[in-house]
């Protein structure tokens, strides 16, 4: 098993002058630090641990001691997470892929629930989201379409105009086993999807899958997280 944290975007949102998963808090801890420790609870060693850098990757080296494998997009500034995870697939197979957003912070519980799934492709979605959204600038400018039905999701990613009806939230915490990531790489899935859009994001190629008919089912949870857009989203989160 490997996990996989996705570290390479600009974080350009932030005005941070370094990526946003090496935000400290007051405790000293990074946003990377608290999500590796957390993800080591649950059996991963430094040797499963895959950071797909990019935007000032030697930083993130420091940052980490050089303690885990890492894997650099070098097109980092015009690809997005999809293009991420494919070139760690390049470097490393037949493994079951446990992928994190680096710009969340998240409970330890979830990396648990992430590897009780027995399925090919699951994802963890948060129940109670709204309140956590709320403490967003511009809350109703971020919303997400999620729709769940018979235990598997049947669209996400797409912008909603309202809070109706939206499921759940997308956490950024998704699971794919190594039976699925082999057909992905002998039916050149990733290639073709890239070739269309390089800036594709985990989200819209899950809804890529779905159209497919893959099926992604939901880990349906109360979760606690919180996911760090802009520069106001760590002051909102230091003040909680």
């Amino acid at each position: 098993m490997k996990a996989v944290i996705l570290c390479a975007g600009l974080g350009s949102r932030t005005g941070l002058k370094y990526p946003k998963c090496l935000f400290r808090f007051n405790d000293g801890s990074t946003l990377l630090s608290k999500n590796i420790d957390n993800i080591k609870k649950y059996g991963f060693k430094n040797d499963d641990i895959i950071l797909a850098t990019g935007f000032k990757s030697s930083l993130i080296k420091k940052e980490t001691n050089n303690l885990f494998k890492y894997v650099k997009n070098l097109s980092y500034a015009k690809t997005n997470m999809v293009y991420s995870f494919n070139e760690v697939l390049k470097k490393y197979k037949d493994h079951d892929y446990y992928i994190f957003y680096a710009d969340i912070i998240f409970d330890a519980k979830n990396v648990g629930f992430i590897k009780k799934s027995k399925q090919d492709i699951s994802t963890i979605i948060d129940s109670d989201w709204l309140k956590k959204w709320k403490l967003k600038k511009n809350y109703l400018d971020d919303l997400e379409e999620l729709k769940i039905h018979k235990s598997k999701i049947l669209k996400l990613g797409k912008k909603a105009k309202k809070i109706d009806g939206i499921d759940g939230r997308f956490v950024g915490i998704t699971k794919f086993s190594k039976k699925i990531v082999k057909q992905f790489i002998k039916k050149k899935i990733l290639k073709n999807i890239l070739k269309e859009n390089k800036k594709i994001d985990l989200t819209n190629f899950l809804m890529y899958l779905i159209n497919y008919n893959y099926e992604v089912f939901p880990i349906i949870k109360k979760v606690n997280w919180y996911e760090f857009d802009e520069y106001n989203d760590f002051k909102n989160f230091l003040k909680r």
